[in-house]
Order: C-alpha cells, then structure tokens, then sequence
C-alpha cells in the first residue's frame, strides 16, 4: 500500500531532529508540502534542505511552542504561504527527567510541563482552529510515548508529560469527529538517534540499557518506524481512526 499525501499541506512542529525530523521527511516523500517548525534554525534549514533537493516543498518557521503567539503565527504563516493546513505533527519535547519523583527538580517540572502538555496543547489549539475555518477535515498526530501508557520507578515527570498528551489526544478527538477532523497519537518506545534517548545513553546508561534489552524485538525502534506510522495516520488510508495512540514498540507492552 502506497500512501499519498499530494496536494496536502503538512505542519511539524518539532521538526528540526529526530522523529519530527523523519516525520517531515516521510511526509514530503508522501507528496505534502512541509512546515519544518522548531527553534533550532540551523538544523532545521538543513531538513528543508534535503527535502528541495528531493523534488519537494518545504519551509522553515522559528517557534517556541511554549508561546502562544509564536504557535498562533506559525499556523498563521503556514496559511499565508499555502493556503490551509490538512495534517499537522506535534513532536516538540524534551525529557531530562531520570529519577525518582523524590529526587525531580520542581524547575524541571515547570520546564518539561510547558514543553510537552502546554506546548502540544498551543499547537492543537491554533491547528484545529485553522482546521474548523477551512472546512474539509485534516489529522492531528501528536507524539506520545510507551510511558504514556505505563510507568516506571524513574522518569514520573517525563510520564507525568505523555499520560496528559494522551488525555489531550482524546479530548480533541471527541470534540471535533463529527467535523471529520481526527486526532491520534503515536506511543513509540525508545528510538535510536533521538535527543531523548541520546540523552538517557550518556548521562543515564543504567536506566536505558535494560529498557532497551526489555524490548521483545531486541534492538530500539528506528526513526523511520515511527515516521511511516505518523504519514499513514495523516493520511485517507486512516479515515477511521481517531482518538487512538498508536503503541510502537516492537510487543513491549505486550508482556
């Protein structure tokens, strides 16, 4: 099955690194045109990049998604540019939380909060918004996690974070089926070459090495994995599924 995304206008916020990245990527081979939205330029002028010298469209917006103006004027400008918007990917995140709750750093707390709940709460807010306006539907995906379904003894502000996109997740879609509008989630485990799991490699060797031996398919996801499950959600080939978050981990919750 070959999903097409031709003609659609597609906005990743995150989309300068990792599955934001790959997401942009995937989307553009898909046939859509692409906001690269992030706050790091540099890297994000690279994805734009490499996605012109694949025959495709794409643009850069700078956005700090804990701002409410700056996600209302990228949805703004996304429109300017293209003239709607009909699929968008929220995978803006960090998570330097790898202790137990005793331990966590009220600021950190604050910081991964914005990120994570406020940030995916802005970008739904200005996206649907568009979204109703123009009339016709779209797809929402937000990046969620394994540890939006379950725990563990370490990270309880990081899972704090996933447990509310999931609940944002179907909010929205409930609020919004009947105007064909669909909203999911994908819930990866770790993936390879991410800043997040980068991260808990090299300061916190001790907690990822035994999760990642504790997945059934031996090895951590790869980017493209998530990146194809994203495209084909913001796609017709999903027409019917809304409200769901896509577990991607390889049978890891299955035991």
């Amino acid at each position: 099955m070959s999903v097409e995304l031709n003609d659609k206008v597609a906005l990743v916020v995150g989309g300068s690194s990792g599955i934001g990245r790959g997401a942009a990527l995937a989307l553009a081979a898909a046939g859509a045109r692409v906001v690269v939205a992030a706050r790091r330029e540099a890297e994000s002028r690279e994805v734009v990049g490499e996605i012109e010298a694949r025959g495709g469209e794409a643009m850069f917006v700078r956005v700090d998604v804990t701002i409410h103006g700056q996600v209302e004027a990228l949805v703004a400008t996304t429109v300017e540019r293209w003239g709607r918007l009909d699929c968008a990917v929220n995978s803006a995140g960090i998570n330097e939380d790898m202790v137990p709750i005793t331990d966590a750093d009220d600021a950190l707390f604050d910081r991964m909060m914005a990120v994570n709940c406020k940030g995916t709460f802005l970008c739904m807010k200005h996206e649907l918004r568009q979204m109703l306006r123009q009339g016709g539907g779209g797809s929402v995906v937000n990046l969620s996690s394994t540890m939006g379904h379950v725990a563990a003894p370490a990270g309880s502000i990081y899972t704090a974070t996933k447990h509310a996109i999931e609940g944002l997740t179907k909010s929205a879609a409930l609020s919004h089926a009947k105007q064909g509008i669909r909203v999911n989630a994908v819930a990866p485990t770790a993936v390879a070459g991410t800043p997040l799991i980068d991260y808990g490699m090299k300061h916190y060797p001790e907690l990822m090495a035994p999760y990642i031996a504790d997945i059934p398919a031996g090895r951590p996801a790869r980017v493209d994995e998530v990146a194809r499950v994203i495209v084909w959600l913001c796609s017709d080939e999903a027409s019917f599924v809304n409200g769901h978050s896509l577990v991607i981990d390889g049978g890891q919750l299955s035991k």
